[in-house]
């Protein structure tokens, strides 16, 4: 009876040890997978902030934006908005206009930064990266002066904010890169990312100086020439479901002010004092000229298709070819989806063809409008008959329609009938920022829900931990069930051969 109380004895302990450990291990564990959940749910609403400043020509433009994780996608970006409305600023004159006193850069820029941190927790101000990007004012000053303003801003800035502020966050950018955060913000509005297989939208751009365009290249074209980048918008670079070859260029000159100032030169080389890019009856003096503005639309065409492409350099063949002379990859843009911004819709949308463009409707509102005599049109303006267009655009309204649609037409070879271009303002019922595209590049690589990976780590380790104590208790308990077992067998054969020995039958003892 001593060893079976022992055996007893060692099977209660063995079950105690079990209770002590397993359970609790057992709880750990469950606390681990609700601590682990929580911080999914935690990193699906993690929201965290960035500042992006467009330093163009004119002026600055700062931008805040919302940043969210979302699974197997990229990120959400949207801007921020405060009782209704986007969180956004403006200064001016533009930044280049500190060429020659950089030490007061900082001051101009505090009110833009001073406005950012009121709308950003206080808490994620250390967190939220600044980013300034300066554009076609900042790329025509000299060089030292240029570096001299953004020197200054980099340490400048480190002292009045809790923004996070990175030396390369702080640059000008050129207008190739340009172009391609505008690709990037257009394919992100149309949520053309989160489609792989549908094709991506092209985007060309003309503003008063140059003219931009960027598209997507297929896989399947062997262009090897310049302008051509290739980006990834996945988290990290081995990530090749947001990977695309990009053609994106800039042509200075060809922006609409540039193109009126080719066409007036041309007007002056060739003395001709009858301007068939202004209505009729518009006289103005160009030079030492006096212009006699004619109207006639076909003939103004002719005479702005003559400016486009350099007479001194060798001309190359369609399709591969852009204003005459710079090679491109042989893609026929005229079966892209090509969205026009800034002069595209400014102009078309004066005649009535902002939108889906069509040429013929295009043209005859052009050609109505430029026979008119300017007299008329200006008393059309009073009577509210052209809502679309600003009084100072009225003189220029000819020259333009022609010079975008040349640009278009010659220039990027994008066919008068056949074509998928169209002309916007607004994509998603927000106007197109490139900054958008630069934030989505940028931020690409950001981390949400930190610890998250450790967590799941620590909870693998614990559980296996948990089922290596789990397996040595269910080995002990097994063991002393086999010893229970063998100590009950070996009492009772020893009972027996007690009762054998010392017990006689009463037959015997006769």
């Amino acid at each position: 009876m001593r060893t079976l109380n022992v055996y007893s004895l060692l099977l209660i302990i063995t079950c105690i040890i079990l209770i002590f450990t397993v359970v609790p291990f057992t709880i750990g564990s469950s606390d681990s997978v609700q601590r682990v959940t929580r911080s999914v749910v935690e990193s699906e609403n993690d929201v965290k902030y960035g500042v992006i400043c467009d330093a163009g020509s004119s002026g600055t433009r700062l931008f805040v934006y919302t940043l969210k994780p979302q699974s197997d996608a990229l990120i959400d970006i949207d801007t921020l908005i405060h009782e209704n409305e986007p969180v956004v600023k403006k200064v001016t004159p533009g930044l280049s206009t500190f060429a020659d006193k950089p030490e007061q850069v900082i001051e101009y820029l505090t009110p833009l930064i001073r406005f950012a941190e009121d709308h950003i927790p206080s808490d994620q101000l250390s967190e939220t990266d600044l980013f300034i990007f300066a554009t076609a004012g900042m790329r025509l000053i000299p060089e030292e002066k240029k570096n001299a303003i953004i020197e200054r801003i980099q340490v400048g800035l480190k002292r009045i904010t809790s923004l996070r502020v990175l030396n390369p966050n702080i640059r000008v950018i050129d207008g190739a890169w340009e172009g391609i955060y505008s690709w990037i913000a257009v394919n992100y509005i149309l949520g053309r990312f989160s489609r792989t297989n549908e094709p991506k939208v092209g985007m060309i751009d003309m503003g008063g100086a140059s003219v931009q365009i960027a598209f997507e290249i297929p896989k399947e074209e062997g262009y090897n020439g310049g302008n051509v980048y290739e980006i990834n918008l996945g988290s990290n670079d081995l990530d090749m479901d947001f990977k695309y070859k990009i053609y994106s260029t800039t042509f200075l000159g060809y922006g609409a002010n540039e193109g009126l100032k080719k066409y007036e030169n041309s007007l002056i080389e060739s003395k001709k004092l009858a301007d068939s890019c202004s209505p009729r009856g518009l006289n103005k003096k160009i030079g030492e000229l006096l212009m006699n503005g004619t109207g006639d639309w076909d003939t103004c065409l002719v005479q702005v298709s003559s400016l486009i492409g350099d007479k001194n350099l060798k001309t190359c063949a369609k399709p591969g070819c852009f204003l005459h002379n710079v090679l491109a990859p042989s893609v026929n843009l005229s079966n892209v989806q090509l969205y026009g911004f800034s002069e595209y819709w400014y102009t078309t949308n004066n005649f009535g063809s902002g939108g889906a463009y069509h040429y013929k409707q295009f043209t005859d509102e052009v050609r109505k409008y430029c026979q008119k005599n300017w007299s008329d049109i200006q008393e059309g303006f009073k009577r509210n008959e052209f809502p679309n267009a600003d009084f100072e655009r009225l003189e220029t309204n000819c020259f333009k329609a022609a010079w975008v649609s040349t640009v278009l037409h010659e220039g990027f070879n994008v066919d008068r009938t056949k074509n998928l271009f169209q002309s916007v303002l607004k994509i998603a019922g927000e106007e197109m920022q490139w900054a958008l595209g630069a934030m989505l590049y940028h931020t690409r690589s950001l981390k949400f829900g930190t610890g998250l990976e450790e967590e799941l780590e620590i909870l693998q380790s614990n559980q296996q931990i948990s089922n290596f104590f789990s397996l040595c208790i269910i080995l002990i308990f097994v063991l002393a069930a086999v010893l229970y077992r063998q100590l009950q067998t070996d009492s009772l054969y020893k009972k027996y051969q007690y009762l054998r020995i010392d017990s006689k039958p009463d037959f015997l003892n006769v």
